[in-house]
Order: C-alpha cells, then structure tokens, then sequence
C-alpha cells in the first residue's frame, strides 16, 4: 500500500477534532495525537484519566474525526474517517512521549503537567480519505 500521501498530510498536523455521540448527543473534542510510518492504520491520542470522555469512550467507541492543519499550512490538507474503533492501548504514555515531543510543540510542557494523569487510547482506522488540500491529490486508504 502506497501512504505516500497519508505521510505528508500527517507531516502538517498534530490534532484531530474527535466526534463522539451518546445517547444522540453528540461532542467533539480536540486533542493531539502521534502516529508511527510503520503503523498506518493506527493514531493513538491521551486523556486525562479522570475525564469525563473515558465512559463516553466506553458507551459508544464508534467515532469519526478530521484532522485539524498546523497554523499557517497552506491548503487545508487534512485527513478523515468516520465509524473509526476506539480502544485502550496497551502502549504508554512513556511509549508514546518521544513522537509527542517530535511532532507536537511545546509538548513538554503538557507532559510535565499532567504526564502521570495521561490513559492512551488508539483509533483503529479501516478507511481513511486522505486529502492533500486544495487543488492536491486525495485518496481513500482501506486497512483490513
């Protein structure tokens, strides 16, 4: 599978605006999230352990997000999938720590804060719409 695209889309952005919805309520939360070249299908996102997401996670971890371009990207390249499984991970924050502090500024800072209080989870993707913004390519990735 070619994720030439999905690379350079991922390259402009470090949050996604992650839809939930419960009981037809519906919310969105933005949050930072990491993902590896040699897990495509994969992004892994935290949350404050005591947050009120996690049994909303729990109840309902059929989601759909859009990723959110770093300021000043031209284009509004972005990426998108809905009925996207979200689940616990097994990995740590600790994992994840050293991509966090590669892809998203001032990161420590975050870590230094709350680091301890962090639970990650991952969105396990089966299609993606990848779009390289305006007037760029766009595709449909499907994982099995």
């Amino acid at each position: 599978m070619d994720i030439s695209l999905l690379k350079q889309v991922v390259q402009s952005t470090n949050k996604i605006a992650l839809s939930t919805a419960v009981n037809n309520e519906a919310d969105v939360k933005i949050v930072n999230f990491v993902w590896y070249e040699d897990q495509p299908d994969t992004l892994y996102f935290s949350s404050v352990k005591t947050s009120p997401a996690l049994k909303v996670y729990e109840q309902n971890p059929d989601i759909a997000f859009i990723t959110i371009p770093n300021d000043g990207t031209a284009g509004n390249p972005y990426l998108r999938a809905q009925h996207v499984k979200l689940q616990r991970s097994t990995k740590t924050m600790t994992d994840l720590l050293p991509q966090y502090l590669k892809t998203v500024p001032n990161y420590q800072q975050v870590w230094d804060a709350i680091g301890s209080t962090l639970v990650v989870f991952e969105l396990k993707l089966t299609d993606l719409f990848v779009d390289a913004g305006v007037g760029g390519e766009k595709q449909t990735l499907t994982f099995n």
